[in-house]
């Protein structure tokens, strides 16, 4: 559902889990009907007329940082985030159980010091197999 103002922070995720942390903390976010499909351009086109700023934010796993490269190669103009590793917790909803709501909140403010807009995703992937790979 797209507020009647829109917004300035639209944030697009993976799992209905992790729209429903967002709007607890007052953040607009969707999450595309499957883990594997993103929203079509069309429906793409729609939000950015709405919002402001649109974040992709996956889960810090191989899967989803690969996931937040294909799509950063299709639509470079998007913001992408992702929760550090350090924190042991793969995705928002995990953070939020973790750590709670004030640290989340923290943690969405401080969020621009991780954001990926030029970082490439590639090497965060080879480093997240290496990682695994020596486990």
């Amino acid at each position: 559902m797209i507020p009647k103002n829109g917004g300035d922070l639209l944030v697009i995720t993976k799992s209905l889990k992790d729209v429903m942390v967002f709007y607890e903390l007052g953040i607009t976010a969707i999450a595309p009907n499957s883990e594997n499909l993103f929203v079509s351009d069309k429906q793409l086109e729609k939000l950015k007329k709405y919002f402001k700023n649109i974040v992709v934010f996956y889960d810090n796993d191989i899967a989803g940082v690969s996931g937040m490269n294909k799509i950063k190669k299709s639509h470079p103009e998007l913001k992408f985030i992702f929760i550090p590793r350090k924190y042991e917790a793969k995705d928002i909803s995990d953070y939020y159980k973790k750590y709670g709501k004030e640290k989340t909140l923290k943690l969405i403010n401080d969020a621009k010091t991780f954001l990926c807009l030029e970082r490439d995703l590639d090497h965060i992937i080879e480093q997240e197999v290496l990682e695994q790979n020596k486990k």
